[in-house]
């Protein structure tokens, strides 16, 4: 009987142990995984910190470009009406 009694008591306490071990293993875990979302996390905010003067500054190149863009229209079409005047020409000039 005691024999018994003693075997259930150590099989309990290896069972306790096990438990205890994952237990601590868990924890383990858990403080990797919060060491990592604080690496994550102070990225994060360093990217957000630097976001509206990277978002202003490729604003302010998408105005520079579309004014470049306004300006090769303008020019293009110029050259156009060059061209369109000089065959005009031309072919008047072969006419006479």
């Amino acid at each position: 009987m005691i024999y018994l009694i003693v075997a259930i008591n150590l099989s309990i306490t290896l069972l306790n142990i096990y438990i205890a071990i994952r237990i601590w293993q868990l924890g383990l875990l858990i403080a990797r995984i919060t060491a990592i979302a604080i690496n994550y996390e102070k990225y994060f905010s360093l990217a957000f910190q630097a976001a509206p003067v990277i978002l202003a500054r490729g604003q302010h190149n998408i105005h520079q470009t579309r004014q470049s863009y306004q300006l090769l229209q303008w020019q293009i079409a110029k050259v156009r009406q060059i061209i369109w005047l000089i065959n005009w020409s031309y072919t008047t000039w072969l006419k006479i």
